[in-house]
């Protein structure tokens, strides 16, 4: 690191921070768009939105595939500090990571989110009949988390008995501080999801039918049958990718609604808005706050040096909140064109499941100001995470609201809906 290089004490798993990452974000990237930070080993933090581009451009330059120094296997390519769990394709460099991404499309383009839509609308009114009849819902326990962790698990092919299981080990991963005894229990649940997948992999390469894990068996890379190991790592990053990030989006959209009634009034009034006020809410409540590169040269970004080896940080977060972009960023606009906002990520990539993000959005934000317009956050209920460093969401969010009747199909289970014709 150059002697001169602007150095920031910086932790993005700090108490200090989740407080609040809006004024942090503003204040780094007005003042040191790229700046060192020590904590966590030492890494390049960026938060300038043309900054974060500029490495976005140059994937041969700032990989995102790398492994833990003297740990072979260990991968902290795309997760500041190192993960556990490696994840596929977002740790691949082109060229090859190019035909991973072509080989996937097909399972999360727009059209492939429209074909779900049937699917995440029966999964989100029967969340909302379980509760509409006594008056209290948990936004984020009883639907936000719900609904993406079933359409993700139904999508990958997994069996929805243990669905409420899935979920909460997907929920607590993201929100529990990494180096803790906690983490290590919570890592341990999210392993016992991955073992089902090992499980059902011989099953699948015998008996492939139209999900993304049959699929997985067959799919060839190079001319090569993709190995076991692969299956699981594409899962490690399609799991909780389309789990709690739609989770942490929706939790922060009814916080906001909460507190800013015009807002909601809006919404209510003019439904096909909720589809156009997406970017805007993602831009502001960015749920995946960055993701890590290595260098692999010594090279610059934004003119400041930066040494081969070192890691980088590119903060999603902050490069939403840059004024020169986003005019007065600390403020939501329902009217904003917010669509060059970086939730999903700059470059090749870019989050492939974004296209059912925006889908879960969509219908779940509708449903909830379709059946319960006047609901209430209930004071002082609900519990944001502990840490925002990976996620910046909500633990729980207890509502209430006026009861209303069951709409939806009188289906026991979340595995009877999964079986019913679209």
């Amino acid at each position: 690191m150059s002697d001169n290089a602007p150095e920031v004490d910086f932790d993005h798993h700090s108490t200090e921070y989740a407080r609040d990452p809006w004024a942090a974000n503003i204040a780094l990237n007005s003042r040191t768009p790229v700046a060192h930070s020590r904590h966590h080993g030492g890494f390049w933090l960026v938060t300038g939105y043309d900054q974060a581009a500029e490495v976005t451009r140059q994937p041969e330059l700032f990989s995102s595939a790398h492994e833990v120094p003297n740990t072979p296997g260990r991968p902290q390519g795309t997760v500041v500090p190192a993960s556990s769990f490696r994840g596929l394709p977002l740790e691949i460099d082109p060229p090859e990571f190019m035909e991973w991404r072509r080989a996937l499309n097909g399972f999360f383009s727009p059209p492939a989110a429209r074909t779900l839509r049937p699917r995440i609308q029966r999964y989100a009114t029967w969340c909302v009949d379980r509760c509409i009849a006594d008056g209290e819902i948990d936004l984020v326990l009883d639907l936000s988390n719900p609904v993406p962790a079933l359409i993700t698990l139904d999508m990958v092919g997994l069996p929805l008995d243990d669905w409420e299981v899935y979920a909460e080990a997907v929920h607590a991963l993201v929100y529990t501080l990494p180096g803790t005894p906690e983490f290590a229990r919570v890592e341990a649940g999210f392993a016992q999801l991955i073992e089902t997948v090992r499980e059902l992999i011989p099953k699948r390469r015998a008996q492939p039918g139209d999900d993304l894990l049959s699929f997985l068996t067959q799919l060839e890379i190079g001319g090569t049958r993709i190995s076991d190991e692969d299956i699981v790592a594409v899962c490690n990053a399609v799991i909780p990718g389309g789990v709690d990030t739609t989770t942490a989006l929706l939790a922060n959209t009814f916080d906001y609604l909460d507190r800013n009634r015009e807002a909601r009034r809006r919404l209510i009034e003019t439904p096909e808005m909720i589809p156009q006020v997406c970017d805007e809410f993602l831009r502001y409540y960015t749920p995946v706050m960055g993701a890590g590169r290595t260098v692999m040269a010594d090279t610059t970004i934004g003119g400041c040096p930066v040494g081969k080896g070192d890691r980088v940080l590119l903060s999603w977060a902050a490069a939403n909140l840059d004024a020169k972009v986003f005019p007065q960023p600390d403020v939501i606009d329902l009217d904003r064109d917010a669509h060059k906002q970086a939730a999903f990520g700059m470059g090749i990539h870019r989050c492939i499941g974004r296209h059912i993000a925006r889908m879960d959005f969509e219908v779940m934000v509708g449903e909830v100001l379709r059946r319960m317009p006047d609901y209430r956050i209930v004071d002082g209920a609900a519990e944001k995470y502990p840490t925002v460093g990976q996620i910046n969401g909500y633990v729980k969010m207890p509502a209430r609201f006026t009861p209303g009747p069951r709409i939806g199909p009188a289906a026991a289970t979340a595995a009877a809906l999964s079986s019913m014709e679209n």
